[in-house]
């Protein structure tokens, strides 16, 4: 949730105004541990895996509250992280945004993002506990991967997109620069059955071809999806995930290709992958 993390948007999702696609990209935050949380808890005897496994009917849980309680709890510590990016949202759009409430008194009442931003300014705070996974990094890897090993079943990227993600699927991109890079890899033009829930594991430079643990260098990050209803039952969106740290981690600065491995873990036909490419970083911003 951390380790592919470049700003703030990166963190908690795209910018959502009036007008754009449902799903412009969601945050780290979200398509990780939230939607798993998420799908563990509905209930597989269910079609649509009511109640917590599915948008509509996920608030009639009670764990809901707890769970979405935690989101607030990801963002006041995201806040505190000691990083060199900067942490607050600072677009009009988003700190005006209000919602109608009615208060213990019946009397309706406009609260505003802006409002709700630090949570000690609504009257509590967070216990402070140690939180092991905050500063967790996967081991190094002990010895290079050399790409000519592992490149032989991949295919280039040009010509191979749009892909469904019916199987397994391993792609060689190139980087942006050679040497080391504060990179960004970028899944665009994502479009999936939104009815469904999807779910696929992205690696880096592996030698296993179907890995099963993501507690290992090679990770680079998830995409996942509870299922939700939307006008054409399609949704498209975008992730980006941050490499540095990855890249520091398999020793490939002096590589100018990775191969990517797409691992669908849930409802694969029903994902179509527009483009892959590398891009430099983006400039450190909110």
């Amino acid at each position: 949730m951390i380790r592919s993390v470049n700003s703030t948007l990166d963190f908690m999702g795209k910018p959502y105004r009036k007008g754009d696609n449902p799903s412009p990209g969601m945050g780290s935050s979200e398509r990780g541990s939230h939607i798993a949380a998420h799908v563990w808890v509905g209930d597989p005897n269910n079609k649509y895996r009511e109640d917590m496994g599915n948008f509509y009917s996920a608030g009639r849980d009670i764990l809901f509250y707890c769970h979405h309680g935690n989101v607030d709890r990801m963002w006041s510590i995201w806040r505190t992280l000691k990083t060199d990016v900067p942490k607050d949202i600072t677009d009009p759009d988003y700190l005006n945004a209000a919602f109608l409430f009615y208060d213990e008194n019946k009397q309706l009442v406009r609260v505003k993002v802006a409002d709700c931003i630090d949570h000690k300014k609504m009257g509590y705070d967070y216990e402070k506990v140690d939180i092991p996974w905050l500063n967790y990094r996967p081991s190094k890897k002990a010895a290079k991967t050399k790409i000519q090993n592992i490149s032989s079943g991949a295919q280039k990227a040009e010509g191979l997109f749009p892909l469904n993600l019916k199987k397994i699927t391993r792609v060689l991109v190139p980087k942006s620069a050679k040497g080391k890079a504060d990179e960004v890899l970028v899944l665009e033009n994502i479009e999936t059955d939104a009815t469904k829930y999807i779910k696929f594991d992205v690696f880096v430079n592996d030698e296993d071809d179907n890995a099963k643990e993501l507690d290992k260098a090679e990770y680079a990050g998830t995409f996942a999806q509870v299922p939700h209803k939307t006008k054409s039952k399609k949704d498209t969106s975008n992730i980006n995930l941050r490499l540095t740290e990855l890249y520091e981690d398999i020793d490939i600065d002096d590589d100018d290709t990775i191969v990517v491995t797409l691992i669908p873990r849930s409802n694969g036909d029903d994902v179509t992958i527009g483009g892959i490419k590398i891009i430099p970083s983006p400039a450190k911003s909110a």
